[in-house]
């Protein structure tokens, strides 16, 4: 078990070699065939997930494709969610599974493989130093501290300043930059024009360590129930109603006079539209759609 855990770590990892990779891939598959009888087609496609640490739901639907072609397996395209269900069945006595969730940017639909077991950061000791995750434990604090779940990358640079008051861990500017790089490139943050912020591999895996410790600050979605640091709350003070931005755009698309589908109260309507880098942009709401009723839009970063 502890061999299977150690080894999705390592092979999530970005910066290794393909040659890195396929040693570890003959292992990870001397394993697996003591333990499970996978096809070809499903080492092929965890290997993958493994490797990229999460794929979007038509890069997923592409690679089941691929697998089923490459090994000859009926390829049955309603079928996807039994192929990952085969799967999760044959890792989940490692306590692993495959889990779909909703990038906050743009509301894309993910797949990535999850540690079921651990729940703390140390998870990510293998690819991070612990300054390192010290460092990562400061920025989360800000990025769910904030009203619009994403940091500046000028705050982020000035924790290096408190991890050295704090803890007395030196790490320099420089040093925390490329930790950033690193986990943008491992996905386990988003960069865009400045801002850092959680991404959905990050919100995935690390769900139970943000649940336990945040769990004054962490809300879920009213609409689908996930994780939501980036998204709209509702303005009574009564009420702790909050909707990911792309939510509340499908939710209140039809009606002209939105409400919070919690407690009623009016509900100043959001509408995302991608830009042309993919990142979700806000628009006011046309005077044609709305019957003349002028929606604030709030200041989305």
């Amino acid at each position: 078990m502890v061999m299977i855990i150690g080894l999705a770590r390592k092979t999530r990892r970005g910066s290794e070699s393909e040659d890195a990779r396929s040693l570890q891939w003959e292992k990870y598959q001397s394993t697996v065939t003591m333990a499970t009888a996978m096809t070809d087609a499903h080492r092929m496609f965890l290997q993958s997930i493994m490797t990229h640490g999460a794929l979007k739901a038509r890069e997923v639907k592409a690679l089941y494709k691929k697998c089923c072609e490459t090994f000859r397996r009926p390829l049955e395209h309603d079928n996807l969610g039994k192929f990952v269900n085969e799967i999760n069945h044959h890792v989940g006595p490692f306590s692993m599974m495959i889990q779909k969730g909703v990038s906050e940017e743009d509301g894309v639909q993910y797949y990535a493989l999850v540690n079921m077991m651990e729940s703390d950061i140390t998870r990510l000791a293998s690819d991070y130093t612990e300054t390192e995750l010290e460092f990562f434990k400061k920025v989360l604090d800000l990025i769910v501290d904030s009203d619009t779940g994403v940091a500046s990358s000028t705050d982020v640079l000035n924790l290096t300043d408190q991890l050295y008051e704090e803890q007395n861990r030196k790490m320099r500017k420089k040093e925390a930059e490329d930790v950033i790089r690193r986990m943008v490139r491992d996905r386990w943050l988003n960069e865009h024009q400045g801002e850092i912020s959680l991404s959905v591999r990050g919100i995935l895996e690390l769900k139970p360590y943000l649940t336990d410790h945040y769990k004054e600050d962490i809300r879920q979605c009213c609409l689908c129930e996930q994780i939501a640091l980036k998204g709209q709350l509702c303005q009574s003070d009564t009420c702790e109603a909050k909707m990911h931005y792309f939510c509340a755009n499908r939710y209140f698309r039809d009606k002209d006079q939105p409400r919070c589908p919690r407690c009623k109260a009016e509900w100043d309507h959001m509408v995302i539209s991608q830009g042309a880098n993919g990142h979700s942009q806000t628009e006011e709401t046309p005077a044609s759609q709305t019957q003349g009723r002028k929606r604030k839009v709030p200041s989305r970063h």
